[in-house]
């Protein structure tokens, strides 16, 4: 919910700009907290600090209208607006039957221990072939040294998998 400036400072939406800032030195008069002594004058006047500088600005105030109107839209309909039931009578919400029933909340997926360090392990295992296979090639002088190009999955398949056991504990 957004306050209504125009309410606020007491002037109708087609108000000028000389209109807004004489309504302005009036209502800041009653409310500037010098003045008024009041435990919410301050709140009041910010408020009114803001309502003024967003109606004398053009840009601002074509915002603001904007959003007012949406808010008034939005309010409009959510009241106006009731649930249409279904032309099948098995679809139709019971709200009886539905308080009734437990509701239970759905857990997140959780693998069992064993099974996942199985997982991780040989997948940092195959990590591990990745990284000295083509190593030991190039060794031997059997494939050329760009190949080498090829241990980094290696390489990112034992740092991910070290992160997850890490993580998971």
């Amino acid at each position: 919910m957004i306050y209504d400036y125009y309410k606020i400072l007491g002037v109708e939406r087609n108000a000028s700009i000389s209109q807004i800032k004489l309504a302005y030195r009036r209502k800041a008069k009653l409310y500037h907290p010098d003045v008024n002594t009041s435990a919410s004058a301050h709140d009041y006047f910010t408020i009114l600090n803001t309502a003024n500088d967003t109606l004398t600005d053009e840009k601002k105030r074509k915002r603001y209208n904007l959003k007012l109107e949406y808010e008034q839209f939005r309010t409009t309909q959510a009241a106006t607006s009731k649930e249409q039931p279904h032309r099948d009578p098995a679809y139709r919400r019971n709200p009886e039957k539905e308080s009734a029933q437990p509701k239970t909340e759905e857990k997140d997926f959780e693998p069992s221990r064993p099974l996942f360090k199985l997982l991780l392990f040989s997948v940092m295992f195959l990590g591990f072939v990745c990284i000295f296979v083509p190593s030991l090639a190039v060794y031997h002088n059997a494939i050329n040294f760009g190949v080498l190009i090829l241990l980094l999955p290696g390489f990112f398949m034992i740092r991910d998998v070290t992160r997850s056991i890490l993580l998971s504990e």
